[in-house]
């Protein structure tokens, strides 16, 4: 392979990257945990007030230090490694932070991404941090790694950026219109009045990008999200505008899964967001995974009801640095925990042919994650007493249909939180549903602060689809699942969404 001009990075393309390879959403400039948005459109706070912007920091930190403990290889636009301090702080200095990133990148576990341009270092039209572009010309002068880009040929870069990566946020505004009021009422928390309005501002929405030949993320922001004038950087979110955090939220994740989707791979979405079934593109979101009838799902987690041995668990995570998760990614236990994630993303079919697989794949994940957690915080060698601290972990199963969702909890009593109704529009037809697999905290509260690991596993088939749902809640209870009241709270579950989903 040839390498990029000036440096001893390797050229890649996606075919070149591991099966697990993410990219993660908290590094976008524009990322914001649910709860901090809210506070700032309350209080009328932006990006730039200086809270604001240490609480976000701390969230942005963390969720890049869990996707490089996550997963096989996490890529990164090169803007970041220049302008996002969370980034950067690593390699600013020398020491053990930029010894363990150096070792990153030349491990091929940070990718950076070329968006048009072939050079590393080479002029930007985006804004840098000076610390953070001198810092990195230093290390990229004396490291050698991989570089991707969807192409090496300029034209056909050209072609697959505009096709992959800008056209479609375009059509994801066009098809607003037919998202289902159910789904917006179950992911935004509202009442059925609230999501009707909703549902008449995406239509809003949808008219004023018709308009449009093209539709950048900032001239939408514009019109229906920040302060008029300001500069979308700024982060000033009017709450005159109707539903601006909403729009906010989906404009995001439609933004942040494309490039995952452009090269086949994994979006990982913040524990603190709205995850992709949002985007309600249930029938596209698994292409790898089997297919499931309600009873093999029933019958597979019956089989993990049974089967599953809570131990109790108390891991402090207080003080995690860069260095500490590459000295864990080097130990046998994270090596147990990726070769096991594995087998569960490539095998699902043949798990539905024998339930008890998913019995036996499902906890040898969650053993070997809870084992490598161990070590980590054997390695970061910092515990706090208070409870917020603890991460006490569970096996999570979730089910996604129009307007509806099944969360499977198994803990010391196996149980289940059904939210939402099943859309009208697909009630009386068949359709699917998307099945997903986590290890998660017991106290969904503190999501954004705790260790997660989650995957989409597989779809179900429903045949008619609010019978069939309304069955699979029933069976679920009679097979001895206690039904609890959820919290009113969407789905904020950490996602790796399959890879290779089918183009738009």
């Amino acid at each position: 392979m040839s390498k990029v001009s000036g440096t001893d990075f390797t050229k890649i393309v996606n075919s070149d990257l591991q099966l697990v390879a993410v990219v993660a959403q908290c590094l976008d400039n524009q990322w914001v945990p649910q709860d901090l948005l809210s506070s700032m459109i309350d209080k009328g706070r932006s990006l730039r007030d200086p809270q604001v912007s240490g609480e976000r920091q701390l969230a942005v930190r963390h969720e890049y230090l869990r996707a490089l403990l996550n997963a096989q290889q996490v890529i990164v636009n090169r803007a970041f490694f220049l302008n996002n301090q969370a980034v950067y702080q690593d390699f600013r200095e020398a020491g053990k932070p930029r010894e363990a990133f150096r070792a990153l990148l030349a491990e091929s576990v940070i990718i950076p991404y070329l968006y048009q341009e072939d050079s590393l270092v080479q002029d930007h039209a985006f804004t840098v941090q000076p610390e953070g572009e001198r810092a990195w010309g230093e290390v990229v002068s004396e490291t050698s790694g991989s570089c991707l880009r969807l192409s090496w040929n300029d034209t056909e870069n050209g072609n697959l950026t505009r096709a992959k990566l800008q056209r479609p946020f375009r059509r994801q505004l066009l098809v607003l219109p037919d998202f289902e009021r159910e789904s917006l009422q179950r992911d935004f928390g509202l009442d059925e009045e609230g999501a009707q309005h909703l549902k008449r501002r995406l239509i809003e929405v949808s008219r004023w990008a018709s308009e449009r030949e093209r539709v950048s993320r900032e001239d939408f922001y514009r019109h229906f999200v920040v302060v008029d004038g300001s500069d979308p950087a700024d982060g000033r979110y009017d709450r005159t505008k109707p539903f601006a955090a909403e729009l906010k939220q989906i404009a995001d994740l439609r933004y942040g899964v494309a490039l995952p989707d452009a090269v086949s791979r994994y979006p990982l979405t913040p524990a603190d967001s709205l995850d992709r079934t949002v985007l309600q593109e249930v029938d596209r979101a698994i292409s790898r995974g089997g297919e499931a009838s309600v009873d093999e799902l029933v019958d597979m987690l019956r089989q993990q009801a049974f089967a599953l041995v809570q131990r109790p668990l108390d891991i402090g995570l207080t003080g995690l640095e860069l260095e500490h998760v590459q000295r864990v990614r080097g130990t046998d236990a994270w090596v147990d925990y990726k070769d096991s994630l594995l087998r569960l993303l490539r095998d699902p079919q043949d798990m539905l042919k024998t339930p008890e697989r998913f019995t036996v794949q499902a906890q040898d994940v969650y053993d070997r994650y809870v084992v490598m957690a161990r070590q980590l915080a054997q390695l970061v060698g910092r515990r706090r007493a208070s409870t917020a601290d603890r991460w006490q972990p569970v096996i999570k199963v979730s089910v996604h249909t129009l307007g509806a969702a099944i969360s499977i909890f198994f803990q010391d009593e196996p149980l289940i939180e059904v939210m939402g109704n099943v859309a009208d529009s697909v009630a009386a037809e068949a359709s699917k549903a998307v099945v997903r697999y986590s290890v998660v905290g017991r106290d969904q509260r503190r999501a954004s602060r705790e260790l997660e690991t989650s995957v989409d596993l597989m779809q179900v088939k429903l045949n008619r689809t609010r019978d069939d749902w309304n069955g699979l809640v029933r069976r679920l209870e009679e097979a001895g699942f206690a039904r609890r009241t959820p919290d009113g709270e969407g789905e904020q579950a950490a996602t790796l969404n399959a890879p290779e989903a089918d183009e738009e």
